[in-house]
């Protein structure tokens, strides 16, 4: 059996932290005399001396000392212990995998990962980078749990999988800033044609991809960040504006003679279908949700 309760380690800690019986009996709402109590039995317990009371302020002792850290990991995984088990009484999952094409960029993923775990701290996200075919069948065999992709509309009753349509962030082509293309003041269509066109093979794949595809030579790329690597050497890729403006200065939009503004192409989020969507899935479709709200 444990010589120690719980609240005889988080009298120790808040103690140990606050240097005063007051102050830690304010913190953690008990009286001083409870604390004076219960950090004298666990000295009682354990055998050893945990404060030296000599003066006006209590001071740690060197075995006090060597267990406070130990006893606060203790209290962590304690108060973590709680959350779980209040998340489970909730009904959250205790793992949630979400797909995502390549063209999702990090700074979102990043962001939606926080705003989620800011609900749900003791679930596990996974980000799993996915083409559409393998994402719906993670989503049809339960292996996933989301999918936020480009839609392409081809969804039917039969596939057991529903859809949000997201919004329609904006797409420009760029190229790199040392790149004779980005020192043009206007760029024609022949001229483009000349240049290699590297393209995100999710996009690529899309319905809406093939429409973009500009260039002769053109090279498909699974990985935004080797495809920009690779528009350091040559060429000019489609690519979302968001991902671009905030991580890549060293790309620049062209400025095309054949288009009057940018291009916007269509996100969809795609979930097992279900007669009532549990809370957690709510949330998560009210994350994702804004954050193409915001962007878009």
């Amino acid at each position: 059996m444990p010589r120690a309760s719980f609240d005889q380690l988080s009298a120790f800690v808040a103690v140990a932290e606050e240097g005063s019986f007051s102050k830690a009996a304010r913190k953690l709402n008990k009286d001083r005399s409870t604390l004076h109590r219960q950090v004298a039995d666990l000295e009682i317990d354990w055998g050893i001396a945990l404060f030296e009371r000599e003066g006006k302020a209590p001071k740690l002792t060197e075995q006090g000392e060597s267990l406070v850290r130990a006893s606060r990991l203790i209290i962590y995984q304690m108060n973590a212990l709680e959350s779980a088990t209040d998340s489970l009484h909730l009904g959250d999952k205790t793992q949630i995998s979400i797909c995502h094409d390549s063209s999702i960029s990090s700074t979102a993923i990043q962001q939606m990962d926080h705003a989620i775990r800011s609900q749900h701290p003791m679930t596990v996200i996974n980000w799993l980078s996915r083409s559409r075919k393998m994402a719906l069948a993670l989503l049809v065999e339960g292996q996933a749990d989301f999918c936020i992709t480009l839609n392409q509309g081809a969804l039917h009753p039969d596939t057991g999988v529903s859809f949000i349509n997201l919004g329609y962030p904006e797409f420009n082509y760029y190229a790199h800033k040392h790149s004779p293309l980005a020192n043009k003041q206007q760029v024609s269509l022949p001229e483009l044609q000349l240049h290699r066109q590297f393209v995100l093979e999710d996009l690529e794949q899309s319905m809406f991809g093939q429409q973009t595809l500009i260039s002769s030579q053109t090279s498909s790329v699974s990985e935004a960040m080797a495809l920009v690597k690779l528009l350091e050497l040559e060429g000019f890729a489609l690519l979302p504006t968001n991902m671009v403006e905030k991580h890549h200065t060293e790309l620049v939009p062209l400025n095309l003679d054949f288009a009057l503004q940018s291009g916007r192409l269509g996100y969809v989020l795609l979930y097992p279908s279900s007669a009532l969507k549990k809370p957690w899935q709510q949330d998560i479709i009210d994350v994702v949700g804004n954050w193409f709200k915001h962007t878009c």
